[in-house]
């Protein structure tokens, strides 16, 4: 999720639906419960798989060498995500995918998952809306971390996705923010305080 940017601007789960159809005629569709705490995708690793969350919330991250998480975005139910394209399957991963929640998944082989989208006029325009959908995000998220305070950029996630915010943990909203656990407090404080905006868009954010 992205500030500026909900699930309610995209209707995920018709695509969801889609693919759960097609996956059912060739016998793919098998949830799986995965506990809080499983690593569905790891960085550095192949993972040549398209995954459907149908409940709970997992967050997708990359791994600094020096051993620091920066999250890249969070997965909500339903939701859609893999480590690559699906025509750039055998591609090691840039990001781990991380239950943060109890999970039930069902993973497609991202092979298929790609002949489906090129041969299946159904999932044509729905897969096209997707993409544009995410690309859009992506923007919106890196305009945000460019021009925006982080008291701006958390204002704007409570207000965008207050049910996500209730369900994170705030060291995983500071990660997402890209400020330490520490500033999120005093942005926390100041917010409930009353107190003025920050204008340090620059201030305290890991590397």
């Amino acid at each position: 999720m992205n500030p500026g940017l909900s699930a309610a601007d995209f209707d995920v789960a018709q695509l969801i639906d889609l693919l759960r159809q097609l996956a059912i005629r060739d016998g793919l569709w098998t949830p799986r419960h995965k506990p809080k705490g499983s690593v569905l995708i790891r960085q550095g690793h192949e993972s040549a798989g398209l995954f459907v969350l149908q409940t709970g919330l997992v967050k997708l991250a990359y791994q600094t060498a020096a051993g620091d998480e920066w999250i890249k975005s969070f997965i909500s139910d339903p939701g859609l995500f893999a480590a690559n394209d699906p025509g750039s399957a055998h591609t090691p991963s840039r990001f781990t995918a991380e239950c943060l929640e109890a999970c039930v998944v069902v993973h497609l082989p991202l092979a298929w998952a790609g002949v489906q989208i090129t041969r299946e006029p159904r999932l044509v325009a729905a897969y096209a809306g997707f993409s544009a959908w995410v690309r859009r995000r992506k923007e919106l998220r890196e305009e945000a971390l460019l021009c925006d305070s982080a008291e701006e950029r958390y204002r704007t996630f409570l207000v965008a996705m207050p049910d996500l915010a209730r369900r994170l943990r705030q060291c995983d909203i500071a990660r997402f923010m890209r400020i330490t656990p520490i500033a999120l407090s005093r942005i926390k404080r100041r917010i409930a305080t009353g107190g003025e905006r920050s204008s340090a868009g620059g201030v305290d954010r890991h590397p």
